[in-house]
C-alpha cells in the first residue's frame, strides 16, 4: 500500500449482504436480495484508552520511516518536496490548505481491519542553526473491524535533513492533551485525523517548540535546545498549469 495517501481517508464501510430465498409450497420459488451495512461503532469521546508507548513509539517510527521513504524517493532527498503535495482543505473552517502525509496498516493483523493509521500535518518550518526543521503535529487512529474508533496518540514530530541524513526529533504523549482533545471532537463527523474544524499552529515553547489546537485548547510540546528562529507555517508550493 502507498505510504502517502491524502486527502485524509473516509471511515471504512463494513458491508454485510445477504440472499433470502423465499418459496411457496408446492409451486414456484421466488427470491429476493437485500443488503445491510453495519452501522459505526458508537465511541464516547469521554472514554479514553491510552495507548502503551511502545506501541505509539512504533506507529509514530512507522509514520516517519515512510515519510523519509518518500522524501528519497519523491524529492531525492530534499524535504522540500512536502510543499508539493495535495493539499487538504476543510469546508468547516476558513484556513489554508493543509499538508497532510500518511501512512495505513500499522500493527495491523487483517490490512484495513485494525492496527493504526498515522496522519502527519505540517504545521510549520523552522529556521535552527543546524539548517530547516519542519514541524508535524501527527496522530494516531486506532481501527478495530474495520471502523476508526479512537485517535490513540498524538504527538509533535520534527524532522531535519542535513547532507541526505534525516533527524527525527519526537515530543512525549500527553494525556491532559489528548483527553482534551478528544473530548471537544464533533461526534456528528467521521472520525479523522486532523478534523475538519482543527486548527493547529506553532506557539512559542521555550526551550523547545509546541502545537495548540485553537478550538479545543489541547497543546503538545517538543522541547529541544536547538535554537531557532520564529517559526512560520508551510505553505503548499503553487500547482503547475
Amino acid at each position: 500500500m502507498p505510504s502517502c495517501l491524502p486527502p485524509l481517508p473516509a471511515a471504512r464501510p463494513y458491508p454485510g449482504c445477504r440472499l433470502v430465498a423465499l418459496a411457496t409450497t408446492m409451486l414456484l420459488a421466488v427470491a429476493s436480495a437485500g443488503c445491510a451495512v453495519h452501522s459505526a461503532p458508537k465511541v464516547s469521546s469521554a472514554t479514553f484508552r491510552e495507548l502503551p508507548d511502545a506501541t505509539s513509539r512504533t506507529v509514530i517510527a512507522t509514520w516517519q520511516a515512510r515519510l523519509e521513504q518518500y522524501i528519497a524517493s519523491a524529492g531525492d532527498g530534499d524535504p522540500a518536496v512536502l510543499s508539493q503535495l495535495p493539499v487538504l482543505r476543510s469546508p468547516a473552517v476558513a484556513r489554508p490548505g493543509q499538508i497532510v502525509f500518511a501512512v495505513n496498516d500499522i500493527e495491523a493483523h487483517v490490512p484495513e481491519r485494525d492496527g493504526y493509521d498515522a496522519f502527519g500535518l505540517l504545521v510549520g518550518k523552522q529556521v535552527t542553526t543546524a539548517g530547516p526543521r519542519y514541524v508535524f503535529i501527527v496522530g494516531a487512529i486506532q481501527r478495530e473491524e474495520y471502523w476508526p474508533v479512537a485517535v490513540a496518540d498524538v504527538r509533535v514530530a520534527a524532522l531535519s535533513v542535513k547532507a541526505g541524513i534525516a533527524t527525527w526529533e519526537t515530543g512525549p504523549s500527553s494525556v491532559e492533551a489528548l483527553v482534551r482533545y478528544r473530548k471537544d471532537a464533533g461526534r456528528s463527523t467521521a472520525l479523522r485525523f486532523p478534523a475538519e474544524r482543527d486548527q493547529f499552529r506553532l506557539v512559542g515553547c521555550d526551550p523547545g517548540v509546541c502545537v495548540e489546537e485553537l478550538r479545543s485548547g489541547a497543546r503538545w510540546a517538543l522541547y529541544s535546545h536547538v535554537s531557532t528562529a520564529p517559526a512560520a507555517a508551510v505553505q503548499p508550493a503553487p500547482k503547475a498549469r
